[in-house]
């Protein structure tokens, strides 16, 4: 990698503090943005700030403002408006664009497969106590809820500010075992889990503890990534993509 190449980390999974903690060891140049402060897994080991691009141009002004050369995408695997803006922007500047994004879980019935957080809640049956592990920015497309109560994974501060009736926010800072998320369906009472098909070991345990328990389970799928991109599926190979540059 060139000295004067200046990498551009969108971060918000688990692989970009990887990412973030080997590049700064070796001394590359790399800031980092961040969606949302809920996205983050703790401090990054590079300058970063939260930020997401509004608009095309905005991406491009901001590539362009801070010298970046390359972009190396290793955001929420779910954010894909970001990535569709940052590699578009990418490929009309010219500059190296990949994505991070590790392998989905399989999804076999009686696992229950969702487009979208919209159509998972069409999937609720009346009457249900459902547990939601798809972020707060979801909560509105639940509604018309027709289950008895949502309990929806929260790790904000403000997490109760603004929720609606039905929605009730469960505390918690990843990663869980499976014995606890056992634990928490069962106290809550829970009889369908609705999750995103993010992949990896990490978030996995609640998928896990809802099958072991028998639990009606929704799966949402993961979006496609932007057309073309190059598809990384580890931190390693993002680290070696970056070699390479």
């Amino acid at each position: 990698m060139e000295p004067t190449s200046h990498i551009l980390l969108i971060a918000g999974s688990a692989e970009a503090h990887d990412i973030a903690t080997q590049i700064a060891q070796n001394g590359q140049r790399m800031q980092a943005i961040l969606r949302a402060p809920e996205r983050s897994f703790g401090p990054l080991a590079v300058a970063s700030q939260i930020w997401a691009p509004a608009s095309l141009e905005d991406m491009k002004f901001f590539l362009t403002q801070q010298g970046i050369t390359a972009i190396c995408d290793a955001g929420h695997g779910f954010d894909s408006d970001v990535s569709d803006l940052a590699a578009t922007a990418a490929a009309d500047l010219g500059l190296a664009y990949a994505r991070v994004l590790r392998p989905v879980w399989p999804v076999d019935p009686p696992l229950l497969r969702a487009g979208s957080v919209a159509d998972a809640g069409a999937l609720i049956l009346p009457g249900a106590r459902v547990f939601a592990a798809t972020g707060r920015g979801t909560v509105a497309q639940f509604a018309p809820f027709s289950g008895a109560r949502l309990f929806l994974r929260q790790n904000g501060p403000n997490a109760r500010r603004g929720l609606p009736d039905f929605v009730e926010p469960v505390f918690g800072t990843p990663p869980f075992t499976v014995a606890q998320e056992i634990a928490l369906f069962e106290q809550l009472n829970i009889d369908t889990m609705i999750c995103r098909n993010v992949g990896g070991a990490p978030s996995r345990p609640k998928l896990d503890a809802a099958r072991e328990m028998g639990l009606r389970t929704i799966v949402i799928d993961r979006p496609a990534p932007p057309t073309g991109a190059q598809i990384l599926g580890s931190a390693q190979a993002a680290l070696e993509w970056l070699d390479t540059l």
